[in-house]
């Protein structure tokens, strides 16, 4: 076989003969170039750099993570209708970062109120991302951490906020158990959340005799007034929100009947807290508890 001769016949195939014509089927034209560029290259791209006030963001970031611990703060997913909030907190990447203050808005390009940040990472850094770019991040992967639980039970009712107009319900409670028995007393984070018309203490009075609490002394660990509110369909929220992490027990009541109590959970209280402080304050929709790292989480929209 004569390679060279082979070689000819595939360059004299027509098929490869390309006129002039037909290479300038292949320019991109001259405005669609220079829009692509334009497109392809931004005016400006934030870029991380050391942030020199960093010592008086530092003992802030080590305050929040004390709070994450002692779960006097939790970790949330947001939605993309979710807007982030300047002096708040946020996790993007592994990272949490303060979003320390939100510049002069304008539209983005999808419509979206958009603006130059000031973000606080607690690696010393800082950065001045676009507001709708950061969002991105935080819904795409991250987490909002929530306020304190002091500025959340601020938005719970008190005595001074009620006023003539106003009418109690009801009382929202949490309790713990006193069992002796050791599947009750060695399960953490178990509470009761239920809701009674008369007072909490009343209400208890014979807990040891009751299958709803399970055939034993109880201790009050949190009530909260309902004022204005249906108190059952409030009991109903808490227990379709909390449904999967629902505690399955079977006691024995004082005739020998079995019976499965449903109003206890195994959540920690500081997750309880956030769950009715969003009813209080209408914030709860759309938000279901995520199990595997125990915090709210909304719903994607």
């Amino acid at each position: 076989m004569n390679i060279d001769k082979e070689l000819e016949k595939i360059f004299e195939d027509p098929l490869l003969n390309i006129t002039e014509r037909d290479v300038e089927l292949f320019d991109i034209p001259v405005d669609m170039r220079k829009s692509m560029e334009s497109r392809n290259k931004a005016d400006y791209v934030a870029q991380r750099r050391l942030c020199e006030d960093f010592e008086q963001y530092r003992p802030l970031f080590q305050q929040v993570h004390q709070d994450l611990r002692q779960g006097r703060r939790s970790l949330i997913r947001i939605s993309k209708t979710i807007n982030l909030q300047a002096g708040h907190y946020y996790i993007v990447e592994g990272q949490m970062l303060l979003l320390e203050s939100i510049g002069e808005k304008n539209t983005s390009s999808n419509f979206l109120p958009d603006a130059r940040t000031r973000c606080i990472y607690e690696n010393g850094t800082e950065s001045d991302i676009l507001l709708q770019t950061l969002r991105k991040s935080v819904v795409g992967g991250g987490y909002a951490i929530t306020e304190l639980q002091e500025e959340m039970e601020s938005k719970f009712f008190t005595n001074k906020d009620i006023t003539n107009d106003d009418k109690v319900t009801g009382y929202i409670y949490v309790l713990s158990s006193l069992s002796d028995n050791p599947t009750i007393k060695n399960q953490k984070n178990l509470y009761k959340i239920g809701y009674s018309t008369n007072s909490v203490e009343e209400r208890i009075a014979n807990a040891a005799h009751e299958p709803t609490y399970l055939m034993a002394p109880v201790k009050i660990v949190a009530t909260y007034k309902v004022v204005n509110l249906h108190s059952q369909k409030f009991e109903d929220m808490v227990h379709q929100i909390l449904k999967p992490v629902q505690f399955h027990v079977t006691v024995v009541d004082d005739d020998g009947v079995p019976h499965e109590p449903k109003e206890w959970f195994v959540v920690p209280l500081n997750v309880i807290d956030i769950i009715i402080a969003r009813i209080m304050d209408s914030t709860i929709l759309g938000y279901t508890y995520n199990t595997t790292i125990q915090c709210l989480e909304k719903r994607m929209q």
